[in-house]
């Protein structure tokens, strides 16, 4: 044992004075297997300590740093070995081994403190870009200085041996640079996150659940009859996935540009499943949809009022709208589900949009001479702009705060956000969603006559700021 921590002292000093470019020689190294085995797992536990001081104060520990670094000394090794094999004196092959294990506290230490450094500056990059530059310059010269007193003062072999590891280290930390830290330090956005679960975690399902009725009759309560020898606008907004916020941010902004530019106050109504609204708006369900469109069905005049349904959601390649609230157990909704709730609440005049992967699925089941369908994508095609940080999908985006904001002509808007969707896809190079649009022949004359209703309506208004 004794001999074993003598060896290993020895040659980590050796290793310092190798490093600092001071007189040294390959017989000052203990050269053996046990040393192999030793200076691999100093080095493997300098690396965790390091990046545990790096991750303070919330560090986080990744397993899956240690395949790659197991990776990296695979291949290091195996290079080495390679090379001593194909120069025909295999007895190198420990020699460079252990006195390159040798240098590396000293370049680990430089290259964690320039991480250090680079973490603290006020503009990352900025104050210390040339000491990283050094490091890596100083680096290379060290390694050079162990290939060339290992291999003899050979200077082709050790240049060799310096230029194969450093083009296979520059590989390594190119496609897995970002997995090569044994600690990652929590940002405030994952403390957010992890917070968020925990209110999902928390949540009184079947409380929750239970209170649906008494929200939803609530809501519908607030719901007014059509007026009489006028063609009423009635709106449903359904955002169904709870956990990513764009789906009810849209239907929020869509429901209140509707009640201003359309005359649908006291006739429109949101279902939404999001955390900040379960107890004050109704669930987005297929349930809750279903009574709310009844609802409406009855208060609508069925010859003279048309329906806008406002679904956002994502959608499967089965065509199936998500509805998801974790954790509870909700039912996605299909078109032939759909179509059953609109024929079943007797409502005739419809425009239904859906903003939703896949949702050109939902077209055949629902068109009919007096419905106009528009999906964010194809049958087969998968739409954008979901996600927590996203106001619109492009296509809520398109319809409601590009056309609808200046815009009195429900079609013209569908038909105008097709073509600002496939432009808008081409300039950022990405797969084209090719929005569909069924337009039936009876709905096309009612929403043009509707559409000049609603301006005049508008245009009346006696608020000044309102532009028609």
């Amino acid at each position: 044992m004794n001999k074993l921590f003598n060896d290993t002292q020895m040659n980590l000093c050796m290793g310092l004075r190798l490093a600092l470019f001071r007189p040294c020689g390959s017989n000052q190294f203990a050269i053996n297997g046990d040393q192999l085995a030793i200076l691999l797992i100093f080095d493997l536990l300098l690396n965790i300590v390091f990046g545990y001081l790096l991750a303070l104060p919330n560090p986080v520990f990744d397993l899956y740093a240690l395949p790659t670094y197991c990776l990296d000394q695979f291949v290091f090794f195996l290079l080495i070995f390679i090379i001593t094999k194909l120069w025909k004196n295999p007895d190198l092959f420990l020699t460079i081994s252990i006195m390159t294990l040798s240098i590396s506290p000293l370049l680990n230490t430089l290259i964690y403190l320039d991480r250090h450094l680079q973490a603290s500056a006020d503009e990352p990059g900025s104050h210390y870009q040339w000491w990283g530059v050094m490091i890596a310059f100083y680096s290379l010269l060290a390694l050079g200085r162990v290939f060339y007193f290992a291999s003899g003062r050979l200077k082709i072999l050790s240049a060799f041996t310096l230029l194969v590891v450093l083009i296979a280290g520059v590989l390594q930390f190119r496609y897995f640079g970002e997995t090569q830290q044994f600690w990652y330090e929590t940002k405030d956005e994952d403390t957010e996150e992890k917070d968020r679960w925990t209110e999902y975690r928390t949540m009184d399902a079947e409380k929750l659940m239970y209170r649906q009725p008494e929200i939803l009759t609530s809501a519908l309560q607030t719901l007014k009859r059509q007026r009489g020898h006028l063609s009423d606008v009635f709106f449903v907004g359904f955002a169904s996935y709870a956990t990513e916020d764009v789906f009810s941010k849209e239907v929020v902004f869509a429901k209140g540009l509707l009640d201003n530019r359309f005359g649908t106050t006291g006739h429109s109504i949101n279902l939404i499943n999001h955390l900040s609204t379960r107890e004050t708006v109704p669930l987005a369900t297929a349930t809750n949809l279903a009574a709310t469109l009844k609802h409406i069905g009855a208060l609508m005049d069925t010859d003279e009022d048309v329906l806008v349904l406002y679904l956002t959601s994502h959608g499967s390649e089965d065509h199936e709208l998500s509805v998801e609230f974790w954790p509870l157990a909700l039912n996605d909704i299909t078109p032939e589900k759909l179509r059953f709730m609109l024929d079943g609440a007797n409502i005739k005049w419809r425009v239904i949009i859906i903003s939703a992967c896949y949702s050109g699925g939902f077209i055949k089941a629902l068109a009919n001479d007096y419905t106009l369908v528009a999906t964010a994508a194809a049958a087969d095609k998968t739409s954008f702009g979901c996600g927590t940080q996203s106001t619109f999908t492009y296509f809520g985006e398109a319809v409601f705060k590009d056309q609808l904001t200046h815009e009195f002509s429900l079609l013209s808007a569908v038909q105008q956000a097709r073509v600002a969707i496939g432009q808008r896809e081409k300039r950022e190079n990405i797969e084209a969603s090719s929005p569909q649009l069924s337009i039936g022949p009876s709905i096309k004359s009612k929403l043009d006559h509707l559409s000049e209703e609603i301006r005049l309506r508008y245009c009346g208004s006696p608020d000044k700021s309102l532009s028609c």
